[in-house]
């Protein structure tokens, strides 16, 4: 399921830079994940390449599949990301669509085969690649020797429910612990109008106009967010809540994996050259 999105690096746009792409995914992407979690968190996972699938089981026996996406493959031996699009598998091209899409706008870290690896740069360029596509859920697997394949999932089941305060509230405070966010208006103002929200700009603050109430986003004098306030229709006071911080039980400061990967099991169909 994707969400409405702006196109980036059209052939009549200048290529984008990976930091706007990074600050246009970063909280819609914080929420999917968050989804994910509460959905699959505790799942067990396979891929099936030629098929284009990727499947979740619960400790139940109950299995959940869904469209996959293979973006590429971060491996610490030779400690680089390595894009699917140079395919040196021979992967069906159906699922490496999204990995070429993005190489297509020009970007200049996804035209490089290989790029050296950093602690973030797999989930930066899943975000850049989310941006581009419009899926927004990505899963970052184990597949052997501490090597993590990066892939985009699609399934209606995946699709968001309707915001709400809290979740709101939760996405913008630990969206800024899941990666560098630069452009902190930029991004609120992205995933208000991913989510369909109704914006309030009076300078200094952003209020977001929920279902079930509002949430004000305030600034400092560099454009960053300097606190997050929410009033809830059913409230007699609004709740004020505190700066962002990292005790969010689900927040992640590597924003390398939003979803924490279940006991796994390894797969054995990629390789690498390089």
């Amino acid at each position: 399921m994707t969400e409405p999105q702006t196109a980036h690096g059209t052939a009549e746009q200048t290529a984008p830079a990976l930091q706007e792409l990074v600050d246009d995914a970063a909280f819609l992407s914080h929420e999917h994940q968050l989804h994910l979690a509460d959905h699959h968190g505790d799942d067990a996972w396979g891929a099936e390449m030629a098929e284009g699938t990727f499947t979740f089981t619960a400790a139940t026996g109950e299995t959940a599949t869904c469209r996959l996406q293979f973006l590429g493959t971060a491996a610490p031996g030779p400690g680089s990301w390595m894009w699917a699009w140079n395919n040196v598998n021979g992967f069906p091209g159906d699922v490496l669509r999204a990995a070429e899409k993005t190489r297509e706008t020009g970007l200049h870290e996804a035209t490089e085969v290989e790029l050296p690896l950093t602690d973030d740069l797999p989930y930066r360029l899943a975000l850049a690649a989310k941006a581009v596509t419009g899926s927004w859920t990505h899963y970052s697997a184990p597949v052997g020797g501490g090597t993590r394949a990066w892939f985009l999932l699609d399934a209606d089941r995946l699709a968001l429910p309707a915001p709400s305060v809290p979740r709101v509230v939760r996405v913008l405070s630990e969206g800024l612990l899941s990666v560098t966010v630069v452009d902190h208006r930029r991004a609120v103002v992205a995933y208000a109008t991913a989510r369909g929200l109704e914006t309030t700009d009076d300078g200094g603050a952003l209020t977001l106009t929920l279902p079930d109430g509002s949430v004000t986003v305030r600034f400092d004098e560099h454009g960053r967010i300097s606190g997050i306030e929410a009033a809830s229709r059913r409230a007699a006071e609004p709740v004020h809540e505190p700066d962002p911080d990292a005790s969010g039980p689900d927040a992640d400061p590597a924003g390398a994996d939003a979803v924490v990967d279940p006991a796994p099991r390894r797969r054995s169909w990629f390789r690498r050259r390089g």
